[in-house]
This record gives C-alpha cells, sequence and structure tokens, in this order.
C-alpha cells in the first residue's frame, strides 16, 4: 500500500517489481519474538522478544505497533522514509466470522496508520501463513506453522487463505517444547543459567525421528556448546522434545497430533488432491 494511497497493492505485484527497487525491509511478528532484515537476504537480521519490544500491552494497539516498530528502525538503523516494507500478520483470527473479519482489518487499518505516520513510503501487509508459502515460491499449498503458543495448520488456495475450508489448531507451541527440554533436563539434574540457555539447546539439537521408538534404542548422546554457558550434553532428548508434536500424551496433554491436524485439513480442502505435494514448514 502507497501512502496517499486508498487500495492495497497485492504482496505479488510488489514482489514481481523487487527487480526495480534496492530492497524492503521485512518484518515478521509473532506473540513471541519478532523477526526483521533485508529481503534480498535470505535470512533475518535480528530478533527481539515481542512481549518485550511490543510495548505496554493496555495501551492502545497503534501505540504499541509505533513504538515496535521504531525499536525495529533503531535497530537496523534505517531512516524510515528510504525503504518500503513487509509486514507479517500474526496467523489469529482464522475463522470466516463478521468478528474476525473485523478483527483482521482492524490490525491491517492500524499497521498502515503506524508506519504510514513514521512516513514509510509503501507498506505490503500480509499473514505469516502465506509469506511462507510465497517464500518457497508457491500460491497454493498447506503451510504448518509453528508458532510461540501453538500450531496452526494452513490451507492456501491462490495466495489467499480457505477460511471457508477451516485453520486446524494444534495447541503446542515453541514454548511448551521449550519447556519441555528444560523437565528433562530438570529430571537428569542437568544444570541451565536460564529458559534462554534451554531455548538455545533447542534451536541447537533439536531432532525429528523417522522412527521413535527405533531412535530410543540409539546411542544419540550429543554435546553442545552454549556461548557464555558452557558444555550440556544431551540424549534422547533431542528427538523426545520435538515427538510431542506428534504424540502429546508424551507430555501428558490430550491434543490432537501434527499429523492427524494435517491430514485433517486435507480431508477439508476442497482442492486437497493438487496441495498434497506442497505441504510447506516455517518456523
Amino acid at each position: 500500500m502507497l501512502s496517499n494511497s486508498v487500495s492495497d497493492l497485492s504482496f505479488m505485484s510488489i514482489y514481481g517489481q523487487r527487480a526495480q527497487v534496492p530492497g524492503a525491509i521485512i518484518i515478521d511478528g509473532g506473540s513471541g519474538y519478532c523477526k526483521f532484515g533485508w529481503s534480498k537476504y535470505s535470512a533475518p537480521s535480528g530478533r527481539s522478544a515481542t512481549f518485550l519490544e511490543f510495548g505496554n500491552i493496555e495501551s492502545p494497539m497503534y501505540s504499541r505497533l509505533r513504538h515496535s516498530f521504531s525499536t525495529i528502525y533503531t535497530r537496523m538503523q534505517v531512516k524510515t522514509s528510504t525503504q518500503p516494507i513487509i509486514v507479517s500478520i500474526p496467523i489469529c483470527h482464522y475463522d470466516d466470522t463478521e468478528s474476525d473479519k473485523a478483527a483482521r482489518t482492524q490490525l491491517k487499518d492500524a499497521i498502515h496508520s503506524a508506519l504510514f505516520d513514521m512516513n514509510v513510503p509503501a507498506v505490503c501487509t500480509v499473514n505469516q501463513a502465506i509469506l511462507a508459502l510465497f517464500a518457497a515460491k508457491k500460491v497454493s499449498g498447506i503451510v504448518v506453522n509453528i508458532g510461540f503458543h501453538q500450531t496452526s495448520i494452513v490451507p492456501i488456495l491462490h495466495g489467499k487463505i480457505m477460511h471457508q475450508v477451516g485453520v486446524e489448531v494444534v495447541g503446542i507451541g515453541a514454548l511448551k517444547l521449550t519447556g519441555f527440554l528444560k523437565e528433562q533436563m530438570q529430571q537428569k539434574n542437568i544444570y541451565f543459567g536460564s529458559l534462554y540457555t534451554v531455548r538455545a539447546l533447542k534451536e541447537e539439537s533439536l531432532l525429528f525421528a523417522l522412527d521413535y521408538k527405533a531412535e530410543l534404542t540409539k546411542d544419540t548422546k550429543s554435546t553442545f556448546q552454549i556461548a557464555s554457558e558452557g558444555c550440556f550434553t544431551l540424549s534422547e532428548e533431542r528427538f523426545k522434545t520435538g515427538e510431542i508434536l506428534f504424540q502429546p500424551r508424551i507430555a501428558g496433554m490430550r491434543a490432537m497430533g501434527l499429523q492427524n491436524a494435517v491430514a485433517l485439513c486435507i480431508e477439508h480442502c476442497h482442492d486437497a488432491e493438487s496441495m498434497v505435494a506442497d505441504i510447506v514448514t516455517k518456523q
């Protein structure tokens, strides 16, 4: 969306003109962490904890958004008036009800207002799941988004979320995985300084087993070094942590496994046959 313009520009139309601009800032916001960086690079240049950087939760949405965007521009050392920006909208308000539609519109309008008041020249807001699919150079498929609090399975057709089909949700996210790894380390008397240490170990060592039972019979010990914390030796915790996405009962939870949620989403899709081969995972 351009400043002083009344209509949105689609993500694909902006993407198609990417060679004509020097680069855009991308902000991928989430309920736990916010990642930001340049479109010309394959990885984010920075990350911040949303609950620390987003401002007082009791303040108006506009104020919180502006506070967050200002912090990011300061860290990137970029003037707001020099670069277009792409902002991913968190996967929320899944349904096709009028209230959910209104909530999605309200969030998008607040983002536009905050950024245009900061003199940003052009803004494109796009749902996280759609942005992940575009990054995989596809416009239709099923996106598995492992978020901070939960995992969402999002069906997308021709660049649009199929709200009428429904978004499946599994109540396990990155925070639960970190907590489960922490519990396992405590049970083995593995000392760690903080939850940030556990999160770093999770991101460094986590594995997903093709055959969980077979993996339990193997020697999977491995040592990892975390800056300023030292070395940590983990074994079955490395793949047992990720397995709770597929077998929540391991963590004492009564929830649908990820594979069942994906299967249910495919079953509900009118174009399931064409989407089976296009499953994209985003984290």
